[in-house]
């Protein structure tokens, strides 16, 4: 909610990968292609967070990069607004990087994927993997907590209970289905797959 207050939604997508992908530096055809902005709207926010300092650029061979600008003097709190609101998805993502290939699906639901969520509310995550483990997954998740200060609350499914719990109906898993998610692993397409192949076991 606070997000929605002081940004735009194209503001939003901008400042959330610079700001959480701080030293790679992105060009204009990267961007538009991570955040779904097309050329007019990603080129009028670069150039109004340029113009007002936040953030730098430099021309390497063809392309120019753009990077948050670290010497701004509210570098330190825009960079933890980000992360503690729209940069979420990145933080999360980050930290599930070295689990990517045990993990099917992870979305954030709930209050935040809603955008109804109040300082200190709890990130609700869902997760399908069918190696992943519980032990390694709160571990992993520790130093994301530290960074957004906000607990997070990981519900992880084997594939197998997954597709148990969709068959059988379970209220708590259905609902979750029904609402906004903040796709951290995976993508909408893929929770649609899953839906379908349950339907045939």
């Amino acid at each position: 909610m606070i997000a929605h207050a002081l940004f735009t939604p194209a503001q939003q997508k901008l400042l959330g990968l610079l700001f959480v992908r701080v030293n790679e530096g992105f060009h204009l055809n990267e961007i538009m292609r991570l955040t779904g902005l097309g050329s007019a709207s990603a080129q009028r926010e670069l150039r109004r967070l340029h113009d007002s300092g936040l953030i730098t650029s430099e021309r390497i061979g063809n392309v120019r990069r753009f990077w948050p600008n670290k010497e701004s003097l509210v570098y330190p709190e825009l960079s933890g607004l980000v992360q503690k609101t729209f940069g979420l998805v990145g933080v999360l993502s980050t930290t599930l990087a070295p689990l990517r290939t045990q993990l099917q699906l992870a979305f954030v639901y709930g209050a935040t994927a809603k955008g109804q969520d109040l300082p200190g509310d709890p990130v609700e995550l869902l997760l399908v993997g069918e190696e992943a483990n519980y032990g390694d997954l709160l571990t992993r998740l520790a130093p994301a907590e530290r960074t957004l200060r906000r607990k997070i609350n990981p519900n992880l499914y084997t594939l197998a209970d997954y597709r148990r719990r969709l068959r059988e109906g379970q209220p708590f898993l259905l609902q979750v289905l029904q609402q906004p998610k903040l796709f951290v692993i995976g993508d909408a397409l893929q929770l649609s797959e899953l839906e379908i192949q349950n339907a045939y076991l």
